[in-house]
């Protein structure tokens, strides 16, 4: 199984099991993963968000890696401070598209910017990959300094979203 690490962090992809367990059972989740668990629960619209990832790795399990939510882990505190999407295998550009985010309690902890550095790096590595894309709402001015920081940059927008891109 793939995992990242960083100097604070652990980067996991989810399979279709703990995924489930992510949007239906968080405690069930951080057990298994021998993880503190927290009172910091996914929201509605996150919930969602995962509801159509498993439903779309359910389609692709052999490359789950490409679909999936991946977990953040901090080392020190040994929870979930938040997660990482991968919206699936490269296009025809070589483009992979990510989200992102990270639980109310961890935020403002440079987390997000060091997953994001490291997922970059290592999906740049990757065969077929040339590109990594995020987009953003305009309004969500801590996103855009987290994609700046990690080196993103800005390369189109519409009415509500910015576009941002690593090379």
């Amino acid at each position: 199984m793939v995992e990242l690490h960083t100097e604070r962090l652990r980067i996991i992809p989810l399979n279709a099991e703990n995924l489930k367990n992510l949007i239906e059972d968080p405690k069930q989740l951080a057990q298994k993963f021998s993880l503190m668990s927290s009172d910091s629960f996914l929201d509605t619209e996150l919930q969602q968000a995962m509801k159509i990832r498993l439903a779309k790795l359910l389609d692709d399990q052999d490359h789950y890696i490409w679909y999936t939510n991946w977990l953040i882990v901090s080392k020190s505190h040994n929870c979930t401070v938040g997660g990482i999407m991968l919206k699936g295998l490269p296009n025809a550009n070589g483009e992979v598209i990510i989200g992102y985010y990270t639980l109310p309690d961890y935020q403002r902890n440079g987390f997000m910017t060091e997953t994001i550095y490291a997922m970059k790096n290592w999906l740049l590595s990757q065969p077929d990959v040339k590109s990594v894309v995020a987009d953003t709402e305009k309004n969500n001015i801590a996103s855009h300094k987290v994609l700046e920081k990690a080196g993103a940059v800005l390369y189109n927008e519409t009415a509500e979203l910015y576009y941002w891109r690593f090379i």
